[in-house]
């Protein structure tokens, strides 16, 4: 946890979500303090670490997010040569529902790059994951709008739409808009002729798989929610994204593919580099998200 937008980003979900938060970050002693000290110095090490870190984080928390919604050991140190596991580990043993992640420390503000173990995780986390912008700025009020990502592809004729009943589930519970955004680093004039008209029809599919899903698991909600579609494109995923408005209550879900036979986050090679130029908080979900 190099950042606050780790917390900071599970604190803003809690303005609008009954979560319960528990702060987890690796302990990593320097490698020649590792070899040389004994196991009594250690031990003492890792205590002052970990007293460090629950002062630090319990700072970070008060104010920003009710008592009630901290877990009851809000923090935890983890100690293992094997840390993504150890990671994955303590989240199955806390039942964690998401994985949230601050953005690498030398990062332009606004913007996110995977830490070593955040980079890991895009591609073998069990659950979804929460990535937060380097220094982004969030609504007081909490989540006022979800967007839902279709990272654009040469061929729209067979999307998944993975992702998509989550970020309506959110829209529908919280009773916010919902927007479906198709992104392409191309510019319109300079993909195939009928790209348009077919990004249009599977923007309508995915409004009516939307309604649709709305409709079975919120029919009491279903007069409250709205849902739209727009394309977005330009000369680079930067550009695709920036042209698009953006509010500090905006919360992005993007899809991924599945590991084979297991049912994890698995972020490609154009997904991973469409998050790097997310600016507001991203949810990626896996397929099987219902």
């Amino acid at each position: 946890m190099a950042g606050s937008e780790a917390v900071d980003f599970a604190a803003w979900l809690g303005r609008s979500l009954p979560v319960c938060v528990k702060v987890v970050s690796s302990a990593r002693l320097p490698r020649i303090q590792a070899l040389t000290s004994s196991a009594k110095n250690r031990k003492k090490r890792l205590k002052e670490m970990d007293t460090a870190f629950r002062k630090r984080v319990t700072k970070e928390l008060d104010g920003q997010l009710p008592r009630g919604q901290w877990a009851a050991a809000v923090t935890e140190l983890v100690d293992s040569k094997d840390t993504l596991q150890a990671l994955y580990g303590t989240a199955s043993d806390f039942g964690a529902d998401l994985i949230v992640m601050g953005s690498r420390a030398k990062t332009p503000k606004g913007r996110f790059r995977p830490s070593s173990i955040a980079d890991e995780m895009l591609y073998s986390s069990p659950v979804p994951l929460g990535l937060a912008p380097r220094g982004v700025k969030l609504s007081k009020k909490g989540l006022t709008r979800i967007t839902y990502a279709i990272v654009q592809t040469d061929d729209p004729a067979e999307p998944n739409f993975s992702g998509l009943d989550y970020a309506t589930a959110l829209a529908c519970t919280l009773e916010l808009p919902l927007r479906i955004i198709a992104f392409s680093p191309t510019r319109y004039d300079d993909h195939e002729p009928h790209w348009y008209e077919e990004t249009l029809g599977m923007l309508d599919h995915a409004r009516d798989r939307a309604w649709a899903y709305a409709t079975e698991i919120s029919p009491e909600r279903i007069e409250h929610f709205d849902v739209t579609s727009s394309i977005s494109t330009g000369k680079s995923w930067k550009r695709s994204i920036d042209s698009v408005k953006w509010k500090k209550g905006d919360l992005m879900c993007l899809g991924s593919q599945p590991a084979p036979q297991l049912r994890s986050v698995f972020v490609g090679t154009r997904e991973g580099e469409f998050i790097r130029y997310a600016t507001v908080p991203v949810i990626i979900c896996p397929e099987a998200d219902k």
